[in-house]
């Protein structure tokens, strides 16, 4: 791609991100994305062939990004990917759900798709690494299943938790969530409970302003 074109897909990108935080998922329209572009709607669905194409990147990008800061940051706990992954969903569920206009994107975003379609190539190589330093045997079609598992209960949770029903706290549900998949790997529940509690305070002490979902 030339730098020209590159320029013009990120200008797309960029502006996309915030109508996405102005108005939300659901009001956000490629013709919408073109106008404030000043693009073709052509152009726009050249470099992203519908809107979901823009949401997964941005997702992509915010992980990563997510990733990229623990990496930098807290470079020792990598070893460990259980407390790893709890460390970086503590700083994703945080920026995600302590800005309304974050929050309602994520939750539009999860009345309309799951988000296996989203985040199933990034879930299914974290637990993979899971399995991997745990010594864990399975079968395949049993961890294919357990990811599935994973993100449909997932999904009616946090359809509970934004229509009022669960009053965990952030930090609680974070616990709650990524104890799921150690527990049915048949991981210690202690080992878990203790890492879990042990991400709650390398989550505190770091600094995660410089990162954000959309704006």
């Amino acid at each position: 791609m030339s730098k020209k074109g590159q320029d013009k897909k990120e200008l797309i990108y960029k502006n996309a991100k915030a109508l996405l935080y102005e108005v939300g998922y659901t009001n956000t329209t490629i013709k919408k994305i073109a106008e404030i572009s000043e693009v073709p709607i052509s152009l726009v669905h050249y470099y992203f062939k519908k809107k979901d194409a823009i949401v997964m990147q941005v997702y992509y990008d915010f992980v990563n990004n997510i990733d990229f800061l623990v990496y930098r940051k807290k470079p020792e706990i990598l070893t460990n990917s259980i407390l790893t992954h709890a460390v970086t969903s503590r700083i994703y569920y945080d920026i995600i759900l302590n800005d309304s206009k974050n929050k309602r994107v994520y939750y539009e975003v999860l009345q309309n798709n799951s988000n296996y379609g989203i985040l199933n190539k990034y879930a299914s190589k974290t637990y993979h690494q899971y399995i991997k330093e745990n010594h864990v045997i399975i079968s395949d079609e049993l961890f294919e299943a357990y990811l599935y598992m994973n993100f449909g209960a997932r999904r009616e949770f946090f359809i509970k938790y934004f229509e009022g029903e669960i009053t965990l706290s952030i930090q609680e549900m974070v616990s709650a969530i990524n104890g799921l998949i150690p527990r049915l790997l048949k991981l210690d529940q202690h080992y878990v409970d203790s890492l879990m509690l042990d991400s709650i305070s390398i989550f505190d002490a770091m600094d995660h302003r410089e990162v954000k979902f959309l704006v």
